[in-house]
């Protein structure tokens, strides 16, 4: 298995990029502010003729806007490897593209995540390749083997949401997470692999009420292409998380090894819902457009800071297997097999310990037990 990371970088003083989009009036923005860094900095609003016009062996960088995603930008990368097979492309979205740009052009590529110790960790012997037979087992294997938890939040210690921190944390300290630790770490597993992911925010709508104001976006899930169709990636959603992509292009029931889910258009997004109690429940709200990491840090703060989050409040742990779905809500233990049976238990503080480093295998440590104790006083008889 070739796991191994580029670890030069370019200057962008000089840089060069070809820069191929859909509209003139955007691309001269784009290229303008590529130019002020000291870029330097071609493109066409024509993508088709582009491979007669440009030379891949002038560029250490081609940059390619969302409406040449799929199978057009795949054929320009095709024709442009053919007299350049080391050259770097980059798939972007207008608002964020000199940022991305610039960030390529100064960073290693693909991602720094050692990929390595996070096959061994979800179980995964490869090797790995960006096709959807990848995709679909590392999907069903995370949420097996990294819990999701936010028990750093009910310790008073913030979640350091930087890549190091989360892999130290996921990965080496055999940990779990949430959402913006999961789908942040799984972002730049599938990354290095090769794949093409946006990130994406969502307003949560599971077990609110009817008319309840709407949530803010204070949950990531990714869109992962593949061979031209858009996935809907989710390793970090809990209690219900998905154990498989769900394909985005179609609003037909989707069946996983647990429930079954479908993706429906809803405003300029898209609208997830499980059908479960013979009717179709909301789970959450899709954002339309992609997200950048600032937007999580400004997410992660409310969820793990803000008086109102949840998170502050309860403790929540969640499982899944292909067997079943394990979750603890305080002293809450429930076990929802993926034939339809369920197990109920209410535990005292020693049994909330005890499924925390069994069940969830979590490294349950002695400054968690004031936490584990309130936890079971929280819990309704």
């Amino acid at each position: 298995m070739n796991t191994a990371v580029k670890e030069d970088s370019i200057s962008l003083n000089g840089a060069r990029v070809l820069v191929l989009g859909r509209s003139e009036a955007v691309l001269e923005a784009v290229l303008g502010e590529l130019t002020a860094l000291g870029i330097d900095a071609q493109g066409t609003a024509e993508p088709e003729k582009a491979t007669e016009r440009y030379d891949a062996r002038n560029y250490d960088l081609i940059a390619l806007g969302r409406g040449l995603l799929g199978e057009a930008g795949q054929s320009l990368k095709a024709q442009f490897r053919e007299r350049n097979a080391d050259v770097r492309f980059l798939d972007t979205y207008a608002p964020f593209a000199v940022y991305e740009i610039a960030t390529a052009l100064e960073c290693s590529y693909p991602p720094n995540v050692d990929l390595e110790p996070y096959l061994a960790r979800i179980g995964s012997e490869g090797p790995v390749a960006p096709t959807l037979e990848t995709l679909k087992e590392l999907h069903e294997r995370h949420p097996d083997a990294i819990p999701f938890e936010a028990i750093d939040v009910l310790l008073e210690r913030g979640v350091d949401i930087a890549p190091d921190a989360v892999e130290d944390k996921l990965v080496h300290g055999r940990r779990g997470g949430y959402c913006f630790e999961h789908n942040g770490l799984f972002k730049r597993v599938l990354e290095a692999i090769g794949f093409h992911v946006e990130g994406l925010s969502a307003r949560v709508r599971w077990n609110a009420a009817p008319g309840t104001a709407p949530q803010p976006y204070s949950h990531m899930a990714l869109r992962v292409v593949v061979d031209n169709v858009p996935w809907l990636v989710d390793v970090g959603f809990g209690g219900c998380v998905l154990t498989t992509p769900l394909r985005m292009d179609t609003i037909e029931p989707q069946a996983t090894s647990h429930e079954t889910f479908r993706l429906i258009p809803f405003g300029p997004g898209m609208l997830l819902q499980m059908w479960i109690d013979e009717q179709w429940k909301p789970v959450y709200e899709l954002s339309g457009e992609p997200r950048l990491e600032g937007d999580y840090e400004v997410a992660n703060w409310y969820t793990a800071e803000h008086p109102d989050s949840h998170f502050r409040r309860n403790l929540m742990v969640a499982r899944t297997t292909t067997e079943a779905r394990y979750t603890l809500l305080n002293g809450r233990y429930t076990v929802r097999y993926s034939d339809g049976r369920t197990h109920r238990e209410v535990l005292e503080a020693d049994g909330i310990e005890r499924v925390l480093a069994d069940t969830f295998q979590l490294p349950v440590q002695p400054d968690w037990r004031p936490m584990i104790e309130r936890a079971a006083l929280l819990t309704e008889r």
